[in-house]
């Protein structure tokens, strides 16, 4: 066989059955990670697609054509690198087993050298030199990728955590209701200011029901906030209405000397609705709070 960068392409490529088999042998993976010994027939299956898609990726930079091996690279690192994200694979595990990775198939070009007689040493040093200098431009590729689609799924995430934390529901064409539940800190109440009458706005809402009774503690700075919102909403022509007040807080309110202006409060969300929607003799209806 012509030592030739293309003979090692060649041979590494018809081993790469035995290479995978013997990287399924060494790698041993925690339990629950998908690089253990015990990961699920499906994920098995993937890990074998990859490998060798990674054997092709990496042996493919001794072609003669550098626009062959870019290509493989910048698939091979989109596909493993959102697939890793997606399965929730710490970064970590996939630089461990790339590690073998590197090894595995390194050994098979070491074998590959000691089947010829009397190989030059700057041969062996310049396939060694190609081969570990690929690796490292193969994982660091791979770790950009890997920080672009984790930047992704967590731009996701905490876009649903915003829609969940800021949750305008519409209940009529022109009505809607905002159920505040849990803490409210003072990024969470920048939040509420910015998003709610966007989507208030969006929704054609033009009365919403803020009910409180969901908050677990109400300080000033939360008080303060939600009277910024009222105001904000009636600046573009939305009309409020607070509920959920516990006695507590209606005491606060008129401690601080906290002007609710022209907002009517409740003590239920039910009232609110029940006063807002259901027509009613002028004696039959719930009095309002303020």
């Amino acid at each position: 066989m012509s030592l030739t960068n293309q003979s090692i392409y060649q041979y590494v490529m018809d081993q790469a059955p035995s290479i995978t088999q013997k990287w399924f042998a060494i790698k041993d993976g925690e339990e629950g990670s998908i690089y253990s010994k015990n990961s699920t027939p499906s994920v098995e299956q993937l890990l074998k697609k990859q490998h060798a898609y990674t054997i092709q990726t990496v042996i493919s930079a001794f072609l003669e054509d550098e626009h062959i091996f870019a290509e493989n690279l910048e698939q091979w690192a989109n596909e493993v690198a959102k697939s890793r994200v997606e399965l929730g694979t710490p970064v970590h595990e996939v630089l461990e087993a790339l590690s073998i990775t590197r090894q595995t198939i390194w050994n098979t070009i070491e074998q590959f050298i000691l089947e010829q007689n009397n190989i030059p040493t700057e041969f062996v040093l310049q396939w060694s030199s190609k081969y570990h200098l690929t690796f490292d431009r193969l994982t660091n590729r791979f770790t950009n990728m890997y920080h672009t689609y984790t930047k992704q799924k967590l731009h996701s995430q905490q876009e649903l955590i915003q829609q969940l934390s800021v949750p305008v529901i519409p209940i009529t064409e022109s009505i809607g209701a905002i159920p505040l539940i849990g803490d409210i800190d003072s990024l969470r109440a920048k939040l509420i200011l910015e998003t709610v009458p966007v989507k208030c706005k969006e929704e054609g809402i033009q009365h919403l029901f803020i009910d409180l009774s969901g908050i677990s503690s109400i300080d000033t700075m939360v008080l303060h906030e939600l009277m910024k919102l009222t105001k904000i909403l009636s600046f573009i022509g939305i009309e409020s209405t607070l509920s959920g007040l516990s006695p507590d807080t209606a005491q606060m309110i008129t401690t601080l000397g906290i002007g609710l202006g022209k907002v009517p409060t409740y003590s239920t969300l039910n009232q609110a609705l029940s006063f807002q929607q259901v027509p009613m003799d002028k004696a039959s209806k719930p009095k309002p709070q303020s």
